[in-house]
């Protein structure tokens, strides 16, 4: 049986995976000023705030997994996430994301 922790986590990889292939569609579009384009960068900012949404609900079992929010977050990182990633980190070295 899946843990409501490994669902959480999965969830918020499909939700980072659809906001990345989105924003990349965006910059490769071919007419970036086209109302299409427009439309989907709109559509991008619904799902940025989907994800910090979930990410402050979730907050709690996504930093204690080293998972940080969206780079495209407008959330501000606090004390307690960067702690609880940080000791993720000291606990996993190999699970360091690279640089």
């Amino acid at each position: 049986m899946i843990s409501f922790e490994h669902r959480v986590l999965s969830e918020y990889k499909i939700k980072i995976a659809k906001v990345d292939i989105l924003a990349k569609s965006i910059i490769n579009h071919r007419e970036p000023k086209s109302t299409e384009a427009k439309e989907a960068s709109e559509f991008l900012d619904v799902l940025v705030n989907e994800i910090d949404k979930f990410y402050n609900d979730h907050s709690g079992i996504l930093s204690n997994n080293g998972k940080r929010p969206h780079a495209r977050s407008r959330l501000p990182e606090t004390k307690q996430w960067l702690e609880n990633i940080e000791r993720f980190y000291e606990l996993n070295p190999r699970r360091r994301p690279r640089k």
